[in-house]
Formats: C-alpha cells, structure tokens, sequence
C-alpha cells in the first residue's frame, strides 16, 4: 500500500512540476496513447503531447518484493521553461525509491513522436 501512495506521489509530483506556458488556453492535445497490460498483470504505458512542447510518458509494472507487490516504472518527461530552454527529466522508481535523472538541452529526454519505455522483455525480466 505504501508504494501505490508513493507511486501516486510521485506521478502528481511530475504533473505538478512542470511549468506552465504563457496561456494555458491555447494549449492543444498533440497526442496521446493509453495501454494498459494486455495479459492482465498490471502494466501500464501512456504518453501524452502538448502543443507547447511538454512530453510525458511512463511505463508500468507490478514486481512481487518479498510478500509485497509493488509497482516499477520508468519514465520520462520534457517542457519548455519561460526561457525557452529545454527541460528534462528521466526516472525510473521501485521498491527502492525515485530514481530521476535531470538536464537541460535537447540531447536528453524525450522526443516528439516517441513513447518511453523499456523493451517490454526487459521489464518482465526486471519483475521476475
């Protein structure tokens, strides 16, 4: 239970993070995708693009830890600050914590038209 509350945590923190654009109004839903696990065993993927350059997707999955099931994921997510500049964060979270890795620049994060994720066989191998 503790780690579905820090999961919700931690994706509301992310929502909350970004910065808004000069007129929120004017933003348009670019695309956005929705998959929940085929085989029943509680996975997830979305990603989502804004018109003002905000990219978020994430990837899900259950992981039984000891006599606990928690939920592993991966993400990432860009924007475009009131600089101009390119904001980005990537993470990953676990039984172990949230793991982000933050940075500036188009070089990292994600890209328009891409979905983030990991080779759904790496994750399977990753909750047993």
């Amino acid at each position: 239970m503790k780690t579905i509350v820090f999961a919700l945590s931690c994706i509301v923190a992310c929502c909350l993070a970004a910065p808004q654009g000069p007129n929120p109004q004017d933003v348009q839903l670019v695309r956005y995708v929705n998959n929940q696990d085929q085989d029943q065993q509680g996975g997830y993927q979305f990603t989502y693009e804004l018109s003002d350059g905000q990219i978020r997707s994430e990837t899900g999955a259950l992981k039984d830890v000891g006599e606990e099931r928690v939920i592993i994921v991966q993400g990432a997510y860009t924007f475009v600050g009131p600089d101009g500049q390119i904001y980005w964060v990537n993470y990953t979270a676990d039984e172990n914590g949230f793991h982000p890795v933050i940075g500036t620049g188009p070089e990292g994060g994600i890209k328009p038209g891409q979905d983030q994720g990991i080779d759904p066989n790496a994750l399977k191998s990753l909750v047993g």
